[in-house]
Formats: structure tokens, sequence, C-alpha cells
């Protein structure tokens, strides 16, 4: 990418209001115990982006500087969001509106790995910051459901704000193209060397703004997504569609270049929510070598990839690999430590 269009995607997106909630930079760790447990492989790192600071941080914290601030911009009341009741993302909007007063509606699905009677740990911090919950029966019905809430409520007057799933919208991805600059600068000299980085990868924010940044910082490295739940060409569909948002924001036009996109599809398991034997062992084995606690949703799944891929040789001693910890701890203490370690 010309150097004139690096620097004015730079300045574009220092003028683009966010709001500062969150803890930066998140810790960059190399993993050189697992590195020598596994006995070959990269040179590992892991961004700690579940250090973000605000209840139990994650990836969403960076998505919602950029959307809540355009929300109060733009003198919103209500603010309405969905996701399942383990939702990351809908406790840290909740967790947020409190902070700056805006009154808050969930509109959330059952759980996948419900059923101990017990009531999702997200869910229960949420309804701590007053946020309101709507429950509906399935994922399909969350998104008509808000349409008509908030439709509702600006027939009474209120000035409302949808927020979609994940906030994963070209606005919210903006917080990770900050995250892949700040990446750069706390690799330096190894900034040139990272090859991969690998991350799980549902509502396409996070790797959207990811596959950007890198760009931005002048790496050429592979922006892997882990699908939890979706196939994979879903996904990278809708990662296409917010990075084309994310460049016209930017002011880049197509920067990041052909073949940008890559999921993976194959960890997911079971189903969305619901631990695979690959993603049990993967949040042991950094638990007991590294100290580092995964979920058992998202980062659980995407270690589990990455683990593969270093087995099956695809990543030798050649790569550095930044493994993208985007939060969800909470996810282990959702119904009963039976779901996530059995």
């Amino acid at each position: 990418m010309p150097d004139r269009l690096i620097l004015r995607a730079l300045e574009r997106l220092m003028e683009i209001p966010h709001l500062d909630c969150g803890h930066y930079p998140t810790p960059l760790v190399e993993l050189r115990r697992l590195r020598n447990h596994l006995g070959r492989g990269p040179r590992l790192f892991i961004k700690q982006d579940d250090l973000t600071g605000p209840v139990f941080g994650g990836n969403k914290v960076r998505k919602l500087e950029y959307v809540l601030a355009k929300a109060l911009a733009d003198e919103a009341e209500v603010v309405i969001t969905i996701g399942s009741e383990q939702s990351n993302h809908a406790r840290i909007t909740a967790t947020l509106a409190a902070r700056f007063g805006l009154r808050t509606i969930l509109v959330l699905s059952p759980a996948a790995s419900s059923g101990s009677g017990l009531k999702a740990a997200s869910l229960g911090v949420g309804e701590l910051f007053g946020a309101e919950i709507r429950l509906v029966e399935s994922r399909e019905e969350r998104l008509a459901t808000m349409q008509s809430i908030a439709n509702e409520l600006r027939f009474a007057g209120k000035r409302v704000v949808e927020i979609p799933l994940g906030a994963s919208i070209p606005l919210g991805a903006l917080g990770y193209v900050r995250a892949a600059q700040e990446l750069a600068s706390q690799l330096e000299q190894d900034a040139s060397r990272l090859t991969h980085i690998f991350h799980a990868s549902s509502s396409g924010g996070t790797q959207a703004g990811l596959v950007v940044g890198t760009r931005l910082a002048g790496s050429r490295a592979r922006v892997i997504g882990v699908s939890p739940d979706d196939p994979a060409q879903s996904i990278a569909t809708e990662v296409s569609k917010i990075i084309a948002g994310v460049e016209s924001l930017l002011e880049i036009g197509d920067a990041s270049g052909p073949n940008k996109v890559q999921v993976l599809d194959g960890f997911v398991g079971p189903g969305y929510g619901i631990p695979s034997d690959e993603s049990k062992e993967a949040l042991e084995l950094l638990a007991k070598v590294e100290g580092v606690l995964l979920d058992p949703v998202y980062t659980a799944k995407a270690m589990a990839a990455l683990l593969a891929w270093i087995d099956e040789g695809r990543l030798t001693e050649d790569d550095t690999v930044v493994f993208w910890h985007t939060g969800g701890q909470l996810a282990l203490f959702a119904d009963s430590s039976k779901s996530a370690f059995a």
C-alpha cells in the first residue's frame, strides 16, 4: 500500500471519535513454555484482549468504544442489541451503557449449553447493570425482535440506537484497526517476522479490523479466523463486507489485497457453545502449561485450530504466530463446570 494512503488512513483513524474505556495496551506474552511442551513449531505469542478492562474485558470493548461514541454524539437515550444469554457483547454493552447513562435493552436467545437451571453468568452481570432483558426462543428471532422494540420506542419519541450482533459493523471494526497498530508497536523488531494471527471469528468485526490494520502496519501476516459456529464462507462473506466499509471510512479503497479473508470451520465440533474434545484439550493445556485461561465457546476452539496446524506441520520454526485472546471466560461458569470441562 502506498505510504500516502497509509498516512491518510491513520489520520482518518485518529479523527473518528471513540471512547476511552479499555486498558491499553493489553499484554503481549510469549508462550515459551507451550512451544517447549510441543517440542516443535513456530515462535508463539498471545495478545490478551481478555484484559481490555471493564467487567472481564474481551474484544467487544474496543468495538463498542467507537459505536457508543457515535450513539452519544447522536444523543441516544436507548441502546438495544442482541446475542445469546452468554453473550460477551451484550454484557459489555450493558456495562458501558450504564457508565454513560444509557438505557439498555438486550434481546437474548438461549445459551447452547443450558440445562443446569443456573443463570448464565453474562446474563446475570447484564442485569446487575440495569439492562432490560427480552428473551426469545431462537437466534433467528433476535433481529426482528430488536427492530420491533426499536420502532415502538421511536414511535414513543425516544432516540434509539440498534447495535448489531457483536458491534460488527465497519465503525466497530475500527477498534481492531487500532489494535493492530498496538500489536505492531509491541512486537517492535519482531513485527516484520510475524506470519500469522489466529483468533476466533464469528460476527466478523474483529477479523475485518485486523485484516485492514495489519496491512496499515506494513505486515503481510495472514489473519486466520476460526469459526465457533457458522460455515467459513458465511463468515468470510460478512468479514469482506465489513472490510469494504472500513476501507471506505478510512478513505483507502481496496487496500487489503486479494485472498484477504481466511476462515476455518473445521473446529466447531458438536455445535456453537458446545465444547469439543479438541477444544477441551486446548483449554486444559493452556491453563496447565502457561497459566492462561481460555473460554469454551470461542478461544478454546481457535487454540485447537492453532495446535492442529502445528501438529500437521503447517506452521514451522520459520513462522511467528500471535494468538489473539478475545475473552469470554465467564462462559466457563455459565451453567456448570461440567458443561465446560467434562
